[in-house]
């Protein structure tokens, strides 16, 4: 069986906000209702400050996989991401591998996701701001057209002067 490869053009391509929020909102109640196994994620110190892994499994009936993330402090003084993902999906009744993708869009996404899902149970209907809190690398999945604004403005709070300069480059 040939294994799908999805690189970040293809992951661009194919996520959508209108599919993604819903997904996250079953996989939340997949979890919470114990019908997912998503043990806490292991983070594998390869250099203190400088070098980690993080290997993270999740299971439903429908849907086995695995997240390989990387993170490289010091990449951002190199232009190069500081955290990069591989996402490899298992066939859950045989264990065959059908796809490998890129993470670090899917991460960045689904992160804004699983927050937009929760803000559409929560938040009152007329809100028409947001604010975010934090603004590491998954901040940027929560852009203007980010279903969260409805609309509305974005706030957020950067302890960075490099972030602060590229949230409000953004944000204009």
């Amino acid at each position: 069986m040939p294994i799908l490869h999805l690189d970040e053009r293809d992951v661009q391509r194919l996520l959508h906000w209108e599919d993604l929020i819903p997904a996250m909102e079953s996989a939340l109640l997949a979890f919470s209702t114990g019908r997912a196994l998503q043990p806490v994620r292991n983070m594998l110190s390869i250099e203190e400050g400088r070098r980690y892994l993080g290997i993270m499994p999740a299971v439903i009936d429908e849907a086995m996989g695995l997240k390989l993330v990387s993170f490289y402090p010091a990449n951002a003084n190199k232009g190069i991401p500081t955290h990069m993902a591989m996402i490899l999906l298992l066939r859950p009744d045989t264990g065959e591998p059908l796809a490998v993708m890129d993470g670090r869009l899917i991460t960045e996404m689904r992160t804004a996701a699983v927050s937009a899902a929760v803000t559409n149970r929560v938040a009152s209907p007329v809100s028409r701001s947001l604010a975010i809190l934090g603004s590491g690398v998954k901040r940027l999945g929560y852009g203007a057209e980010h279903p969260n604004t409805r609309g509305g403005s974005l706030r957020s709070m950067a302890p960075s002067q490099w972030m602060r300069s590229l949230l409000s480059k953004e944000q204009m």
